[in-house]
């Protein structure tokens, strides 16, 4: 009876590793803050254009848009974003990406990253200067 839990055990064990079952790591708030925001030498509104071309870049179809209040939701087949922007000063803005799939909230760190990337190349790539 033993050696049969212990098959099972294994079995499904060995089955959630081929299925790609996700996993949630459990992350600290300090740690969670610094994976899902980045800081941009630029001021808002031009940080706030290249992340809503940085989402339509990588697939995404934007949901929600609050330029005033620096907010965005988008979706795409891989799952939802929210994105929130603050002016960190007059030519420093702060971008915070959240992520999920079907519903639940997922820290997804490749998804965030691609995402905080294109929004730098964006910028970098513009005819905007740093610290504009």
């Amino acid at each position: 009876m033993k050696s049969l839990l212990l098959s099972c055990a294994l079995a499904a064990g060995t089955l959630g590793l081929f299925t790609g079952c996700a996993v949630d790591v459990p992350y600290s708030q300090t740690a969670l803050n610094a994976l899902q925001t980045r800081e941009f030498d630029y001021a808002f509104d031009p940080t706030f254009d290249a992340t809503v071309g940085a989402l339509f870049d990588l697939g995404y179809t934007i949901r929600t848009s609050d330029k005033r209040g620096g907010f965005l939701s988008a979706v795409s087949q891989n799952g939802m974003v929210q994105i929130k922007l603050d002016q960190a000063g007059p030519k420093r803005t702060s971008v915070r990406v959240s992520t999920g799939f079907s519903g639940q909230t997922r820290v997804n760190i490749e998804r965030i990253d691609e995402i905080l990337n294109t929004i730098d190349r964006r910028l970098t790539t513009s005819n905007i200067p740093r610290n504009q």
